[in-house]
């Protein structure tokens, strides 16, 4: 079963049902492939599986963390309208920690300051949250696409 972690490529083919195309080349059903990850990420042997989309490389060169302080009895509803839009990468929920009131964090990207701040405006209209912070990407470093690490 580990053996399939060696054989999956770096980089997702960019298809459709990606998990299909990779256990093709495996041998095994796109079904399998899936089942075996799971299996993998819940006896730990694999945190997560995700792409990485490298925005600058597609002219997506402005990057927005925006925080909202949203009411916790619609937090479910406000974190499905904001990763509806195309332009979020993320959308999470934190802990408020007694300090920081902001409870939904989600990463927008943008060809420039202008269209992220526009997204950032439909999200808070479609949501009904006001109270946000916005914050900018200065410079991005190294992301670490999937590696095998044997013992």
């Amino acid at each position: 079963m580990y053996r399939i972690l060696e054989r999956i490529p770096h980089d997702f083919p960019i298809v459709e049902r990606p998990y299909d195309a990779m256990a093709k080349k495996i041998g095994i059903s796109g079904k399998e492939l899936i089942d075996i990850l799971k299996r993998l990420k819940a006896d730990g042997a694999v945190r997560r599986v995700a792409s990485v989309l490298y925005y600058r490389r597609v002219s997506y060169t402005h990057n927005a963390m925006a925080v909202w302080r949203a009411a916790d009895d619609g937090i479910e509803r406000a974190g499905r309208i904001i990763s509806s839009f195309p332009q979020v990468s993320h959308c999470y929920e934190r802990d408020r920690g007694g300090y920081w009131g902001y409870n939904l964090f989600s990463m927008i990207h943008g060809k420039n300051l202008q269209d992220c701040m526009e997204v950032i405006g439909k999200i808070s209209e479609k949501t009904g949250i006001k109270d946000f912070q916005v914050f900018f990407s200065k410079r991005e470093f190294k992301k670490i696409s999937f590696s095998i690490h044997h013992e």
